[in-house]
């Protein structure tokens, strides 16, 4: 797999007392709920984690702190079910090494981070809500067509900032997928 340097977005896995928060809101069509990771758009010279870390804060109002990813995987955009194994070259620079790398044809690249938190995550800026995911919330939403509403009855945490639909499916995006994968490859991942 080739390696670029160029980082357009980056995100980041954050562990808040066994809870991964996902950011939650009304997909483009309005006909579910995306659940998608915090982060965001490269700003300056920011690395990669420099980024993710600004977004968190920005995002959930976490201050991260590293925590060290048991491998790097890069995915490919055009067949992003398959993972491989890899490194991450701007380690020297960047000092954290993501552990989930997806690469574009373009030459684009977006790290995900893992980090953990103390802080109490709260949805700010543009943020909707937050879900506060456990491994088993993880699993039940990729492996299942879940309404908001369902997530919650079923004891799902939320953090709510404005009213959403609960009637709507949500809808996770690749990163939550991915995290489910990784979490079976590395349930230590979850630990605090």
């Amino acid at each position: 797999m080739q390696h670029t340097t160029q980082i357009i977005t980056a995100g980041v896995y954050v562990n808040v007392a066994g809870y991964f928060p996902f950011l939650v809101g009304p997909t483009k069509s309005g006909q579910a709920l995306a659940v998608f990771r915090l982060g965001g758009h490269r700003e300056g010279q920011e690395t990669g984690w420099e980024c993710a870390a600004r977004e968190a804060y920005e995002e959930a109002s976490l201050r991260i702190i590293p925590r060290e990813a048991p491998a790097t995987y890069w995915v490919d955009s055009t067949d992003p079910e398959i993972a491989h194994p890899g490194t991450w070259p701007m380690q020297a620079t960047d000092g954290v090494a993501p552990i989930l790398v997806t690469s574009r044809d373009n030459g684009t690249i977006t790290p995900m981070y893992l980090a953990h938190a103390y802080d109490e995550p709260q949805p700010q800026n543009e943020a909707k809500a937050l879900l506060l995911l456990s491994p088993t919330d993880i699993a039940y939403i990729t492996t299942s067509s879940v309404t908001l509403e369902q997530y919650l009855a079923r004891g799902g945490k939320a953090i709510f900032r404005a009213d959403l639909p609960q009637h709507l499916p949500l809808k996770p995006f690749l990163q939550l997928h991915w995290l489910h994968k990784l979490l079976q490859m590395h349930p230590e991942i979850a630990d605090e």
